[in-house]
């Protein structure tokens, strides 16, 4: 049926309306008071409609579907949903300046924790974090508290407890017969308190054991409560401001399209998050970062004004001077990432003029390509938005068949990824006129186009099908096309590194003939490289082999 037909055809009712491409792709989820209305502002002669991005939109649109809902509320809920579920073409999207660990807490009879940066529709999260370091010290610490699971083996098949449980750092709820109930009350209940910012019952507790047991002259265990407690107090007092305890509250501050969030929890602030969307209206971005991403919503929300969305939290300017301050700093902050930004964007303008594409390269795909001697061959590839990495997006590939031959190495990782995915705005490789030479051969043989460029090492020179140019070595462009070499390659070497290191521990095994196949499965889901089995005692590697001849053997072989 013709889309306008459809549109047409439309109640007059609130919902959700989608519009699909090519194999039932989702290029564009929104929401209606009236679909008809909506939807037909799409196909009339309407100000919507001369939009640029509208008119991609239904040039592209093969489809179109509604779902009805009762009132706007579910709309807006349903529309959420579906854009963090479809992540579609032409919605505005909210861009993460880095890639932000969560804590998430497993839906199960026992459930897990662990530190995350992928969620999905079934977890539990709290987040994010801007520092993965002070998360992890963090977990650890409060794992030494509560004694939650960490472990992601399945329990129905562990028959006795790991050191963990010896360690008093688990219930151990795979054997020691504790019931669901009674293990998330005093595991999980008072973990989720914490992370939502009630710090201090934690910090009572943790004073209260170390009391205990310095009056039962217990000194030792006096002793470990009071440095659980002066290292957890230290950790989050590292993060640079402390204020009162019972804080707890987002401060979002923004300059045009950037917006910066200070996460405060039980008084201390616990991360600063970079963000950028294609709206100044601080509404769009409250829809998008709690609603659509699904975000902790704390108690309190400072803006500089009030909003019009409704979120079950207080959502109000500052009420006091600390208030203020915060709000200020998350300004400040969001000022300098608007800088960043433009002069992001300033580059990536003149790169359009220099290699003169037809739009400006907002998304740029690298590709590095490592081996050791031409063998063990790997490639990386990176993705970067409007010159930020974006690395939830980045992939590896082997290509173990290729031997010291970086274009055809290049070649074959073009042909693979775009022979499944869109083509960027622009590809960068690293080398010269040979390696864009083989990136443009690999997206003619899947019948894509786009932009390729590359950079030579030794001058920086910047390379095209059509020649080289040379820029001063502090041109935006070659800063910007410096920083995707470098990313790329320093994510092809982590690769490979990991590769090579396994490599070189199976050949070693495989020299010793008393380490049959079972063994070498044992040592090789134990250990990934030699350093590992280098730090381990004879002891632990007899455990594993089941015997002490072999152990120092194996030792004596690294």
């Amino acid at each position: 049926m013709d889309l306008r037909k459809k549109a047409e055809l439309a109640p007059r009712r609130p919902g959700v309306y989608i519009f699909y491409g090519e194999g039932r792709e989702f290029l564009y989820i929104g929401k209606a008071k009236d679909l008809r209305r909506r939807l037909m502002t799409y196909f009339s002669d309407s100000s919507h409609r001369k939009n640029a991005k509208v008119q991609a939109l239904t040039k592209e649109a093969l489809e179109l579907d509604y779902l009805v809902v009762s009132n706007e509320k579910e709309a807006l809920l349903l529309e959420a949903s579906l854009i963090f579920q479809h992540k579609p073409k032409y919605n505005v999207a909210l861009k993460e300046s880095e890639y932000y660990p969560y804590v998430e807490i497993t839906k199960e009879d026992f459930p897990l924790v662990r530190i995350v940066r992928r969620r999905n529709l079934e977890g539990e999260y709290y987040g994010p974090y801007t520092n993965i370091t002070l998360l992890r010290n963090l977990l650890d610490y409060l794992q030494q508290v509560y004694q939650f699971r960490t472990c992601e083996r399945d329990l129905k098949r562990v028959k006795k407890p790991c050191a963990e449980y010896h360690l008093h750092r688990c219930l151990a709820p795979c054997s020691s017969g504790i019931d669901p109930e009674t293990y998330v009350n005093l595991s999980i209940e008072p973990l989720r308190r914490f992370l939502k910012g009630e710090t201090r019952e934690t910090f009572k507790l943790l004073e209260e054991k170390m009391k205990k047991h310095a009056s039962m002259l217990d000194f030792e265990n006096a002793a470990k409560y009071r440095d659980l407690l002066l290292n957890l107090q230290r950790l989050l007092e590292n993060q640079g401001v402390v204020l009162e305890p019972w804080r707890n509250l987002d401060v979002v501050g923004n300059c045009g399209k950037c917006y910066v969030v200070l996460r405060v929890r039980g008084g201390n602030i616990v991360a600063k998050l970079n963000y950028s969307l294609d709206s100044t209206k601080i509404e769009d971005f409250l829809f998008h970062y709690y609603i659509v991403n699904r975000n902790e919503l704390p108690e309190v929300v400072l803006t500089r004004k009030p909003v019009k969305l409704k979120l079950e939290a207080q959502v109000r300017p500052p009420a006091d001077e600390t208030e203020v301050e915060l709000l200020r700093k998350a300004i400040e902050n969001a000022k300098v990432s608007a800088q960043k930004l433009e002069l992001s964007i300033d580059a990536l303008e003149q790169l359009k003029q220099l290699l003169k594409l037809q739009n400006v390269p907002r998304t740029i795909e690298g590709i590095d390509v490592a081996h050791l001697q031409g063998q063990l061959t790997v490639a990386s590839l990176v993705v970067f938005r409007d010159g930020s990495p974006m690395k939830s997006l980045y992939r590896h590939y082997k290509l173990l068949n290729v031997v010291n031959d970086d274009p055809t190495a290049i070649r074959e990782v073009v042909k693979r990824r775009y022979s499944k995915h869109r083509a960027p705005d622009l590809i960068f490789v690293d080398g010269g006129i040979g390696q864009v030479r083989a990136a443009i051969d690999g997206l003619r043989e899947v019948g894509k186009d786009c932009g390729v460029v590359g950079l030579a090492k030794a001058e920086e020179t910047v390379c095209t099908a059509e020649g080289e140019m040379s820029l001063p070595k502090d041109h935006p462009v070659v800063r910007l096309l410096v920083a995707i070499r470098d990313e790329a390659h320093r994510f092809a070497n982590t690769f490979h590194r990991k590769l090579r290191d396994k490599y070189l521990l199976e050949s070693i095994i495989e020299t010793i003939p008393m380490i049959g196949p079972k063994r070498r499965k044992k040592l090789l889901q134990k250990f990934s490289n030699l350093q590992q089995i280098r730090e381990s005692s004879i002891e632990e590697l007899a455990k594993l082999l089941g015997s002490e001849r072999l152990a120092k053997l194996l030792v004596s072989k690294i």
